[in-house]
């Protein structure tokens, strides 16, 4: 991952935004909720099966922290409620959703269990559960391409940053492809299939709100973030159950999959999540990063 990004451009007019955590969460909430509610079809629209099953899949959510995340960058701004901001939360949840039906699935993890429900391929059939899987990574993208036309470039700019977190170079499919080999750096494999994805997110919430000159600074922070959930659920899946989960446990061994416990124990894990999280929280600087604190504190389990 690259270095320590320059400081925030202090220079910039801010949006000063005098509110409680709780309220800044009600109001990032409502607008990822609202966008997805959006953008995923009805289920009675034709083919119904199909889009009942992506609506499954995306409602009720899980922690909503990617685009939660993304929605929080913007709202540090006071830009929380522009539609280019909900377009991009959207559209990482949709990706993130995407990625869960087809880690759900036979071929790779076979699990029965999502959100402490049946998993998509369980509840629908494998061949649907494959469907909604592309339909969901189309629909990011497409959610992202019907910007305003005023709003064209900036929309460009977070399709090339979605691309590249969803892709097989850098992004969450390289990270599935990489479970299929052996010998791959546990690190490299992180930073694929989690940490690409929640580097968009936080980076993308500042493309939506303008705030170009503090890409770098939120997209490093975006990475620590990832790191931070992806060392976090390592140690869940060897110490978790399925009760807290709401998925299945011990997988990672069972499937053979990469995990940094056991490449380096818990005790070392347990010593990295620490430092990611102390060096994602100097990232964070005012009363304007509160509620983004409290979602790092989420993110390690800490809230």
């Amino acid at each position: 991952m690259p270095g320590s990004p320059k400081p925030m451009n202090s220079s910039r007019p801010r949006i000063a935004r005098a509110a409680t955590v709780a309220e800044a969460y009600e109001r990032t909430s409502a607008v990822v909720e609202g966008w997805l509610e959006r953008v995923i079809p009805e289920p009675g629209e034709p083919p119904s099966r199909l889009h009942l099953a992506m609506r499954e899949a995306v409602f009720p959510g899980g922690k909503r922290v990617r685009p939660m995340l993304s929605a929080l960058v913007a709202d540090s701004y006071g830009r929380v409620e522009d539609e280019l901001v909900g377009r991009m939360a959207a559209a990482v949840e949709l990706v993130h959703c995407a990625s869960l039906v087809h880690d759900d699935l036979p071929a790779f993890d076979d699990a029965d269990l999502r959100r402490g429900k049946p998993s998509c391929h369980v509840a629908f059939g494998e061949p649907t559960a494959i469907l909604v899987g592309d339909a969901l990574l189309t629909l990011a993208f497409e959610t992202l391409a019907r910007a305003r036309d005023d709003e064209a470039r900036a929309a460009l700019h977070l399709v090339r940053l979605l691309t590249e977190a969803t892709g097989s170079r850098s992004g969450i499919i390289g990270g599935q492809g990489l479970e299929l080999q052996t010998n791959v750096d546990v690190v490299t494999y992180h930073a694929q299939k989690t940490s690409a994805l929640f580097r968009a997110a936080a980076a993308g919430g500042a493309i939506a709100a303008r705030a170009d000159a503090d890409l770098a600074h939120w997209a490093r922070f975006g990475e620590l973030v990832g790191c931070a959930l992806q060392l976090r659920d390592d140690l869940s899946d060897v110490s978790g159950t399925v009760e807290e989960l709401g998925k299945p446990v011990g997988q990672d061994a069972v499937l053979g999959r990469l995990n940094a416990v056991h490449e380096h124990g818990e005790t070392e894990v347990r010593r990295q999540l620490d430092a990611v999280l102390g060096e994602a929280a100097t990232l964070l600087h005012g009363e304007d990063h509160e509620p983004l604190r409290a979602l790092l504190a989420r993110v390690a389990g800490r809230a």
